[in-house]
């Protein structure tokens, strides 16, 4: 049995057209009795929304860059709730930059206010164009600080995402936990991805690239594909 982690926006999805030639090569390698999990930096309603408007198998969904595993019947698997410390410091950056808007991560979604309940997460969403020196500075400044954190931050088309999570929350987390609860080796899991948020589970396992990435990606990686069907071409 092996175990196969995509991530969703640039990896999976790149057109309507791929994503169905995706969908069929996943059924035959399910149909094997393998598994399959999308790990992705959305939220688990938006993710849900996707994988029912195009009818995408899958047995497992991790949510908001590892911070939470759903199974295919919508049941919270894990969650790695957010330490409540430094949030307002976090906020604060705010201040220093345009922010086009902040995501509260919760296990259901995003919200642009915080709620009551289990925060996993916070996300800055800044346009590309509005990031300053000053800014970048003071957030590294921060991370320095708060060294029991995750900060990360990665790009998708003109925006940046700088995210806070609680130290070793990333995409490798939920990978992990599979590997044990499933009682797999290490050469039984394959990941895909194409961005920094991507980084961690890419290099720890068995991992391959979609489309034109960044050289640190690529170093980490067995090898690259214009698309996910390409490499489940090659598995079989």
């Amino acid at each position: 049995m092996q175990l196969l982690v995509s991530d969703f926006d640039g990896t999976y999805f790149l057109n309507e057209e791929d994503i169905k030639i995706n969908n069929q090569m996943i059924k035959q390698f399910m149909e094997k009795g393998n598994i399959f999990m999308l790990s992705s930096g959305r939220s688990f309603k938006s993710l849900k929304e996707m994988t029912q408007k195009y009818h995408i198998p899958y047995d497992y969904l991790s949510c908001c860059d590892g911070s939470i595993l759903y199974d295919k019947n919508d049941n919270i698997v894990i969650k790695y709730n957010l330490n409540s410390g430094i949030i307002q410091e976090f906020l604060n950056l705010q201040k220093e930059i345009f922010v086009k808007k902040v995501q509260h991560s919760y296990p259901d979604d995003y919200y642009d206010t915080y709620h009551e309940g289990s925060l996993i997460g916070l996300n800055l969403v800044v346009e590309n164009e509005n990031i300053t020196k000053d800014f970048l500075d003071k957030y590294k400044k921060l991370a320095e600080k708060y060294i029991d954190y995750d900060f990360l931050h990665y790009k998708h088309d003109n925006i940046t995402f700088f995210c806070l999570k609680n130290k070793g929350i990333n995409k490798s987390t939920t990978v992990k936990y599979l590997k044990s609860f499933l009682n797999l080796n290490y050469q039984d899991i394959i990941t895909v991805g194409d961005n920094e948020n991507d980084f961690k589970m890419l290099e720890c396992f068995n991992s391959y690239y979609i489309g034109n990435v960044d050289e640190k990606i690529k170093k980490v990686c067995l090898k690259g594909y214009n698309s996910l069907s390409n490499l489940l071409e090659d598995m079989q």
